[in-house]
C-alpha cells in the first residue's frame, strides 16, 4: 500500500475548512445564524469531499459455483 503525502490541493482544502470552521464559531457569537448554517455546510461538504491519498479497496472473494 503505498502512502500519499499531503498535496496542495488537500492543504488548501484542509485551510479552507478550518476557515470555515471558525467562521462558523464567530458567526454564532455574533447571533447570526443564517452565515453560520451557510459556513457549516460549506465546512460539511469540505470535510465530505472525496480525497485520492485515502482510497480503500477491497477485493471480495469471488463466488464458487
Amino acid at each position: 500500500m503505498a502512502v500519499v503525502g499531503m498535496t496542495w490541493w488537500m492543504a488548501a482544502g484542509l485551510i479552507a475548512t478550518i476557515y470555515c470552521i471558525v467562521r462558523v464559531v464567530l458567526d454564532l457569537r455574533e447571533k447570526r445564524y443564517v452565515w453560520a448554517g451557510i459556513g457549516a455546510c460549506c465546512a460539511a461538504l469540505l470535510l465530505f469531499a472525496p480525497n485520492e491519498a485515502h482510497v480503500v479497496k477491497i477485493d471480495l472473494p469471488q463466488r464458487s459455483r
